[in-house]
């Protein structure tokens, strides 16, 4: 390596011209020397982008919102946060294709933002998109096992597309954290109710005229509130097999609800005597029913066998 020897007034001087260059520079050129001065950093601008967009969000302008959003990712485009903001803002707006596009972009950006995955299958879901919003949903739900609003959603598109069994799943999944939900509830019982038409229809199928597809005939038309089908259809299976348990109980059941009594009445009795005539059969009870010496005990005994009260 070479090194350049001067005398000490040439390096005086060297070093005077460099100042001077320097000087020269700061004065005319001032924003190379002190960029942040000259001019605000981009993250600034994005935090007082930001500041405004929830100001604007506050006095519920929510266009002005969206500019500042926008803005936002034309400086930062890969601030995924930004792009969930604007997508609720689309959302709340029920602009549901805009927040489409913009989520899905957000997502590229960063995948493991389970607000928008929701808020993503959601808009789907409004938009009656069911097959592309299950698996954003699913995802959702992946992240945060406890969004009540995105497994709803998604038990809705399970019944749009068929899988009942999944959508029975999460509905009652949803039951157990929120029991106080009625919507919930209804849905399951709709699920439910389709569950046992179609099991009726594979029924039919193999036998239409047997007792067990004349008893689901009739529990699907009791729960439509349809008693004349109800009874006709009961009243079928019970003649079929007047042994069977259960069946004369349901068949007063439907009598006692259309306030015909003495037929609720002979019903409920031809239950308990089918029951106990079952229960005699057995030589355990038969043994411990003669086991009991006193009369009113022995009643007591039979009741709670019976699953009747006793006075």
């Amino acid at each position: 390596m070479r090194y350049l020897h001067c005398a000490p007034g040439a390096r005086s001087l060297q070093h005077l011209s460099l100042v001077g260059t320097l000087l020269a520079i700061a004065i005319l050129f001032p924003s190379l020397l002190h960029p942040a001065q000259a001019k605000p950093s981009n993250d600034a601008l994005v935090q007082k982008l930001y500041q405004d967009a929830k100001t604007a969000q506050a006095n519920g302008d929510s266009v002005g919102a969206i500019a500042k959003y926008q803005a936002i990712l034309r400086i930062a485009p890969r601030l995924g946060s930004a792009y969930n903001n604007l997508g609720l803002l689309y959302f709340k707006q029920r602009d549901y294709e805009n927040a489409v596009r913009v989520l899905e972009q957000g997502l590229k950006v960063n995948p493991a933002m389970p607000t928008a995955s929701a808020l993503l299958g959601i808009s789907l879901s409004e938009l009656g998109r069911y097959a592309e919003a299950r698996p954003r949903l699913e995802e959702a739900l992946r992240r945060n096992p406890r969004d009540n609003d995105a497994e709803k959603f998604l038990a809705n598109d399970l019944i749009k597309l068929g899988d009942l069994e999944g959508a029975a799943t999460h509905l009652s999944q949803i039951a157990r954290r929120q029991p106080q939900d009625q919507e919930v509830w209804y849905l399951l019982g709709e699920v439910y109710m389709q569950l046992s038409q179609q099991a009726l229809s594979k029924m039919n199928a193999i036998n239409p005229d047997s007792e067990l597809v004349h008893e689901m005939s009739g529990e699907i038309m009791e729960s439509m509130k349809n008693y004349d089908g109800a009874l006709f259809e009961y009243k079928k299976a019970a003649d079929m097999a007047p042994e069977k348990p259960g069946i004369h109980y349901k068949l007063g059941n439907v009598y006692w609800t259309v306030a015909q009594w003495d037929a609720a009445t002979k019903e409920f009795q031809s239950e308990v005597f089918s029951t106990l005539a079952r229960k005699l059969m057995n030589e355990d009870f038969r043994e411990q029913l003669l086991a009991i010496e006193d009369s009113h005990n022995m009643m007591r005994y039979l009741g709670e066998e019976l699953n009747i009260s006793v006075c």
